[in-house]
């Protein structure tokens, strides 16, 4: 229910283009009856292997009431919780490859 090596090419000139390569298991939206849960790259890190995602920004939406909740969680959380959505009849019915629009929500930053 992952997918492995996201690729996304866009002219945007006739002599250049811009290329976004992400290597992993990526950001998925996952449905039950009560709620949507969608998970999006928070920051992305270049490493030796490629780019990695270590943490999400996780939206959960109710669908009866359209209310949202928000928060940041790292990429071994969020790989468990994939698991266990899934493992309990969550359905995989979405990948976000883009971080979420800051207009929806930026964390407050803490210091």
């Amino acid at each position: 229910m992952t997918v492995e090596g996201v690729s996304t090419i866009v002219a945007q000139h006739p002599k250049t283009v811009y290329i976004k390569r992400v290597k992993g298991t990526h950001h998925m939206q996952l449905t039950t009856l009560v709620t949507t849960v969608d998970f999006f790259p928070e920051a992305f890190i270049a490493e030796e292997s490629g780019t990695v995602v270590k943490r999400f920004q996780k939206r959960v939406t109710f669908n009866s009431n359209g209310l949202k909740s928000y928060s940041t969680v790292t990429a071994l959380t969020a790989r468990h919780e994939w698991s266990e959505r899934i493992a309990n009849g969550a359905e995989v019915t979405g990948y976000n490859v883009d971080q979420m629009p800051r207009s929806e929500y930026m964390p407050m930053a803490v210091g």
